[in-house]
């Protein structure tokens, strides 16, 4: 795929797996427009751009999320997910009749679910619906809205965050908050940690028991709240979540109950593929009135499972438990100290003498494979060519530990 048409938007933001390429400007009254150009890096434990590239990740993120914001949109999802009885599968009897009830789910059904997304942009640099697009892609077109981060100061050494310029009522904003859905607690799970630490803490997700086993499917699904705005994804507890999103009460169950549907809707995919979804995480933008999901739905964002082997970011991370305990380390360490250093945690991890180091060639691979086949599966046609399938990917990510 030729990039020349990636010059008529300029870069305004570099990430560390995407570049945010502005089409048109987004002022306080109107959106703008952008695209998300995917790149092949990748990033673990907050630390920002790794030293490695990952080839066909981009456009494998790219066209994954394009296919599932396109299908969450139609209301003919929602009446499917409604008629297939998918809440039938929530074994939780209050919560499930909560989500049946829930005014959400009857405008899902009569309107769909909206999102950012515009489209994907093909190599004439024209935002096409997937079915249009002709070669791989790793761009898409979304709409554009103001990124406003809390600000920030120090009292006492420590490093506080201000969200009061979120208030009811603010428009064309991306909602400050990181929404993480969670089906089971598989290994690496963060959630054991607050279990633990956290008096009371299950009985606020809905848990009837602190004591989740290694692997173990929950009795329910639970959401809980990270900051999105900060150097580190930083857990927020409901109530804060909600006063520091800028949204009403009613707003905020809209966004809650929403996320709970689409993690049951996507979890259904992946289920009919032979994928298990245990967890995963949402950002919503507002526009205008209507709060609508943003980002991107990519591999990244989800933890699977194939034949009870993670795939996803998971292997990732788990390299690098494995081969560089002393940058993870350094990471645990950078994001206590990034509490009064304004430093961004990789430099703080350089400073600590931890800089990661590049992946393993035979790994790299196989990691490369595993994003390729995670989209061709679900996508359900071949894209990249040549692609191990999964199941040989994963028997190739288990020799390092990482699957």
């Amino acid at each position: 795929m030729t990039e020349s048409f990636l010059s008529r938007a300029p870069i305004i933001h570099v990430g560390s797996t995407k570049n945010l390429r502005q089409r048109k400007k987004t002022t306080a009254a109107r959106p703008g427009v952008l695209w998300f150009e995917f790149t092949d890096d990748y990033s673990v434990f907050d630390h920002g751009k790794m030293p490695d590239t990952i080839p066909n990740k981009g456009a494998a993120a790219a066209m994954l999320s394009a296919h599932l914001f396109e299908r969450i949109a139609k209301p003919a999802t929602w009446k499917s997910f409604w008629k297939n009885g998918v809440l039938d599968r929530v074994r939780d009897r209050k919560l499930r009749h909560e989500l049946a009830d829930s005014p959400v789910l009857a405008t899902l059904r009569r309107n769909g679910f909206p999102t950012h997304y515009q489209g994907i942009v093909n190599d004439k640099g024209e935002a096409v619906s997937l079915s249009k697009l002709r070669k791989p892609s790793r761009v898409l077109q979304v709409a554009a809205v103001r990124i406003i981060p809390p600000r920030s100061f120090l009292l006492g050494g420590r490093r506080l965050y201000d969200y009061n310029a979120f208030q009811p009522g603010l428009s064309n904003y991306l909602v400050p908050l990181e929404c993480v859905f969670r089906f089971g607690a598989p290994r690496g799970s963060s959630l054991f940690g607050r279990l633990a630490s956290i008096p009371g803490y299950a009985r606020e997700l809905g848990l009837s028991s602190s004591k989740i086993a290694e692997g173990a499917d929950l009795p329910r699904p639970v959401i809980e709240y990270f900051s999105k705005l900060e150097p580190s994804d930083r857990f927020l507890t409901p109530e804060f979540a909600l006063n520091a999103s800028g949204l009403s009460g009613e707003d905020f169950i809209t966004l809650t109950h929403a996320t709970l549907l689409t993690a049951l809707w996507l979890r259904e995919q992946f289920r009919e593929t032979e994928l298990k979804l245990w967890d995963g995480k949402f950002e919503f933008v507002r526009i205008g009135k209507t709060v609508v999901l943003g980002d991107a739905i990519t591999p990244d964002e989800l933890r699977l499972t194939t034949k009870r082997l993670q795939i996803s970011k998971e292997p990732l991370r788990q390299y690098h438990t494995h081969y560089q305990p002393g940058f993870v380390d350094a990471m645990n360490k950078a994001k206590k100290l990034a509490e009064f250093d304004p430093r961004s945690l990789a430099e703080i991890v350089k400073s600590l003498g931890h800089a990661p180091k590049p992946l393993d060639a035979e790994f790299l691979g196989a990691v490369s494979d595993m994003y390729a086949g995670i989209t061709e599966r679900l996508l359900g046609r071949e894209i990249f060519g040549g692609t191990a399938s999964l199941s040989t990917v994963t028997r190739r990510l288990a020799r390092f530990g990482a699957a």
